[in-house]
């Protein structure tokens, strides 16, 4: 296997899909990919970094898919997308956080275009910072909300124990969406 990026970043997520993300260290990365820890370094230069390609990983498939999704639709998906792997949601925030994020850039792009396709044409709305602002919220709010949902179910999962009412089935995040878009049109949900 030519080491790579690419390479390291999918041997990374395949650990965090297994064990979580305390066990996804540049040191068990290069053992699961036969190679001296410093080998890593060369493509990627720190566990940030690492995590920051994880993340990209992730939510490629929200960013590779055509821009044609409702508000509702994109929260639900990116909700999804994170849920599909193992500290998902943590990795995404993590990454997020970092200076200069690109999933961040990438997420909020999306979020914003979903947002004015939703409010085109509306007679009555919110300004241009309003609706950056409330789509800034819904992506936050998703990411909040998905978080909490993984982290109650896989605590829930590793002691045996119920978590408390509504985690696992998580909150439903598209009341909230109705109720900020309907919002921003000046309108009722």
């Amino acid at each position: 296997m030519q080491l790579s990026r690419e390479s390291i970043s999918r041997a990374a997520l395949g650990i965090l899909d297994e064990y979580g993300l305390a066990d996804v260290t540049m040191r068990r990365v290069a053992s699961t990919l036969g190679v001296a820890p410093g080998a890593l370094y060369w493509h990627i230069e720190n566990k940030q970094e690492l995590i920051s390609a994880i993340a990209s990983l992730i939510v490629s498939p929200l960013i590779d898919a055509p821009a044609h999704c409702s508000p509702a639709e994109l929260c639900t998906r990116l909700r999804d997308t994170l849920l599909g792997h193992r500290d998902g949601a943590e990795v995404v925030i993590t990454a997020m956080s970092q200076p200069g994020s690109a999933v961040a850039a990438s997420l909020t792009h999306l979020m914003r275009a979903a947002v004015e396709r939703e409010l085109e044409g509306a007679e009555m709305g919110a300004s241009t910072s309003d609706r950056r602002s409330a789509a800034d919220g819904l992506l936050y709010m998703t990411l909040g909300a998905t978080t909490v949902h993984q982290s109650a179910s896989q605590l829930a999962e590793a002691t045996g124990e119920l978590p408390a009412a509504g985690r696992v089935a998580g909150p439903e995040v598209g009341p909230a969406v109705s109720f900020l878009v309907a919002g921003l049109r000046g309108g009722s949900a």
